[in-house]
């Protein structure tokens, strides 16, 4: 028996590589103000509070009054074009399927626009996610913990029995400000070493790491152990 009865994610970095679709619409925008593009490592260090912050970070100093525009034309870019590039990390697929033979409810809680993760979470996920939370009108981001809340909320968890997926210390501390347990993975935005000083239960490098830890008895029978080791997203279908 597990020691979850619901496991929420993150989504960029921990579920799916958005970076490349993330990097093309912000680039989009800022060369339509006149400003330089970024590279791929540089959109790696601006992500993890919304994409307002990822285009005031990403703005070059004197350029504030941009922030508007910028953000719309990223937002309508992404829109259109923010899953042509997307790829599944190993073993994800089979890790959620995992879950769902065990009864374990999970969602999506993620600073992505509402409706851009509800799309991406149906296009690569179908029926996998029980529940997608992003970030809706009125409502803070992470690390805020209300939209986790909504997401226990609508799976019906407590905080007790509720573990929160991430690969970031913003999703380290929405877990601790919701009071529930907190795991992290290796292979998304964030340096492993940052990951460690986290406070979470633990960092976990495959996905068969992480279900290992969400197993209460450390069983994982029938899962594909040929995904561990893996260090590259696989192709998106």
């Amino acid at each position: 028996m597990s020691r979850f009865d619901a496991v929420l994610f993150d989504l960029d970095g921990t579920l799916l590589y958005t970076l490349p679709d993330m990097r093309l619409a912000l680039n989009r925008a800022l060369e339509r103000f006149g400003h330089p593009p970024r590279t791929l490592e540089e959109v790696r260090s601006f992500v993890g509070n919304g994409v307002r912050r990822l285009v005031e970070r990403a703005l070059p100093p004197g350029a504030e009054a941009d922030a508007d525009g910028v953000y719309r034309c990223y937002s309508e870019w992404y829109a259109l074009h923010g899953q042509e590039h997307v790829e599944y990390y190993p073993g994800i697929r089979e890790l959620l399927a995992a879950l769902r033979a065990r009864g374990i409810r999970t969602g999506v809680v993620t600073n992505k626009t509402h409706a851009d993760a509800d799309a991406m979470i149906r296009r690569f996920f179908g029926g996998d996610v029980d529940v997608t939370e992003g970030k809706r009108e009125g409502r803070p981001t992470k690390p805020d913990p209300r939209a986790l809340r909504d997401a226990m909320a609508l799976l019906g968890a407590g905080p007790e029995r509720t573990l929160y997926v991430g690969d970031s210390g913003v999703d380290a501390e929405t877990a601790k400000n919701a009071g529930v347990a907190c795991a992290l993975v290796s292979w998304g935005y964030r340096d492993r070493a940052e990951l460690a000083r986290c406070g979470a239960l633990a960092v976990a490098d495959t996905a068969e790491e992480l279900l290992n830890l969400i197993d209460a008895e450390g069983s994982h029978a029938g899962y594909p152990s040929s995904q561990a080791g893996r260090d590259r997203p696989e192709g998106s279908e």
